[in-house]
């Protein structure tokens, strides 16, 4: 993609997450970006048109982040798996907090929406697969037991996104949700799983203060 279009988009992302979609005017973006809004309107003529053009570039780094997630997943980085994550998703914290407005304007964010909730459920899936061959989880104890735990996991991340964004920063760490998503495991853990809980455990304030800091 060429700089100005990637400059656009980028301030975009940024204005959407920070202000909302539907507060956010082309004219806002021009002003963040540096350009007159004719230099605007000539690379992204409508506001459907720009959100439409987020949503390719958001997918693209869905990408990147689940190649960064398998290296991470192979090497049982599994606190990396969910910064990974976090730091995608605040990032484009705009999509999970205004995607019903995002669906109004572009009837094409439901399938990208839906594109980006099945792969972190499957991701997920792989994960726990994974971590019973290394004997860090307790065998699937019936059929799609580990696709519902998946689902649950992708519902604990979209609900602290939300009390974030209501509550703040300052009162939602993401220590929290980063204790909330391996707490869960735990239940499901053997003896050699629960060794790594606790080395997990004690890594995660550090990698908060000094990893995260990302608005």
């Amino acid at each position: 993609m060429k700089k100005t279009p990637l400059k656009i988009l980028e301030s975009a992302r940024v204005l959407f997450n920070t202000k909302g979609v539907n507060n956010v005017r082309l004219q806002d973006i021009a002003k963040q970006t540096g350009i007159s809004p004719g230099n605007l309107s000539y690379h992204y003529s409508t506001k459907k048109d720009l959100i439409s053009a987020v949503l390719v570039m958001l997918q693209e780094a869905t990408k990147d982040m689940r190649a960064t997630n398998m290296h991470s997943l192979e090497t049982e980085d599994y606190l990396g798996v969910v910064k990974n994550y976090l730091r995608f998703q605040i990032g484009h914290r705009f999509f999970y907090r205004d995607i019903l407005d995002i669906i109004n304007l572009v009837p094409e964010g439901k399938e990208v929406y839906e594109q980006l909730m099945n792969q972190v459920i499957s991701f997920s899936k792989n994960g726990l697969y994974l971590a019973v061959g290394k004997g860090l989880l307790k065998p699937e104890p019936e059929d799609d037991s580990f696709h519902f735990f998946a689902k649950n996991v992708w519902a604990i991340l979209n609900s602290w996104l939300i009390e974030r964004e209501v509550l703040g920063k300052e009162k939602v760490g993401m220590d929290e949700i980063m204790l909330a998503i391996w707490e869960y495991h735990y239940p499901y853990l053997t003896e050699k799983g629960r060794i790594l809980y606790q080395k997990v455990k004690k890594q995660i304030p550090k990698m908060v203060k000094v990893e995260m800091a990302i608005d």
